[in-house]
């Protein structure tokens, strides 16, 4: 039970982190659309998409699994076993819901919660 739970949040963790950080590379390439002609930039942009996210997704899977399976892993060890393995769950999408707070809707998460001021916001 406890490795179908373990694999549900690494994959987990995984998705959303890199689905955030290619969006943030994506996002930032569209900001120079209006530099260039339209399909100067759409060859432009696909080629350095290409030569980024290529090698980016080849070693990114890697890299957050890895990530994620040590801090699930020391969640688990200073907590317990369960117990380690939600806090860390929690504690990592907190973490990502800031950062998707922020990339979508340019809200500091932990500002509006630390002013009090989370009133229509959900």
């Amino acid at each position: 039970m406890y490795s179908y739970i373990f694999r549900f949040v690494v994959t987990t963790i995984t998705i959303l982190t890199a689905n955030l950080l290619t969006n943030a590379i994506s996002d930032y390439m569209v900001t120079f659309k209006n530099q260039y002609q339209p399909f100067t930039f759409t060859l432009l942009a696909m080629a350095v998409i290409l030569v980024i996210f290529y090698p980016l997704f080849l070693k990114l899977e890697d890299w957050v699994k890895n990530i994620s399976v040590k801090v699930v892993r020391s969640g688990s060890s200073l907590a317990g076993k369960y117990l380690g393995l939600l806090a860390s769950f929690f504690l990592c999408m907190l973490i990502l819901f800031y950062f998707y707070a922020r990339m979508w809707y340019h809200l500091d998460f932990f500002g509006v919660l630390f002013s009090g001021k989370m009133g229509g916001m959900f």
